[in-house]
């Protein structure tokens, strides 16, 4: 890969975080996938090694490699699946095309902004850093839907924000509770 297409789009996924009304405003009409795409990775992968690191020191745990190694493995296929989940749903009350998985991968920037911006403090104050960082992260991350959303839905676009913030965060959270009740009642 070339080295201007790589500083391109880390510049499109900082415009994104940072000023995302502008950036999408400034979109060609033709959405294009493979830079978000590969925005939202990286952004995800770097998040999950930075979340691997801190996770390890706030456990206490000298067994770096399996914090490493997990994090990437269950952050990756996650974000695939929400990415998916997402774009589909904003796509029919929204009516965009593949505009929606466009905007929901870009999205996904400010994780590795932030995971990046947390290292240093993480590293002496790991808990706090962890609970600030899962406060912290899904009001941007819906800061940047909303802003995509806004800027090239055709209608509905508070529908299909509500419907969004429902699938990529109410359903799983139901999920992970149902499955902590579970699992606390079978011990």
């Amino acid at each position: 890969m070339r080295i201007d297409v790589v500083v391109g789009v880390a510049r499109d996924a900082w415009r994104a975080a940072s000023h995302p009304r502008a950036f999408f405003s400034a979109l060609e009409d033709r959405p294009s996938l493979p830079p978000p795409l590969a925005a939202a990775a990286a952004s995800a992968l770097v998040g999950s090694l930075i979340l691997g690191v801190v996770a390890a020191r706030a456990t206490g745990s000298d067994a770096w490699l399996p914090f490493l190694l997990g994090a990437p493995v269950l952050v990756l296929p996650y974000l695939a699946i929400v990415t998916l989940l997402g774009g589909l749903v904003l796509m029919r009350p929204a009516a965009l095309d593949l505009r929606a998985f466009e905007i929901v991968a870009w999205a996904w920037t400010p994780t590795g902004l932030l995971a990046l911006s947390i290292l240093p403090v993480g590293l002496f104050a790991p808990v706090p850093t962890l609970l600030g960082a899962a406060v912290l992260l899904p009001p941007w991350h819906l800061w940047v839907v909303w802003r995509g959303v806004e800027a090239h839905a055709a209608g509905g676009a508070r529908a299909a924000f509500i419907l969004y913030i429902v699938a990529v965060f109410g359903v799983p959270s139901a999920l992970l509770a149902f499955t902590v009740t579970v699992l606390s009642n079978l011990a």
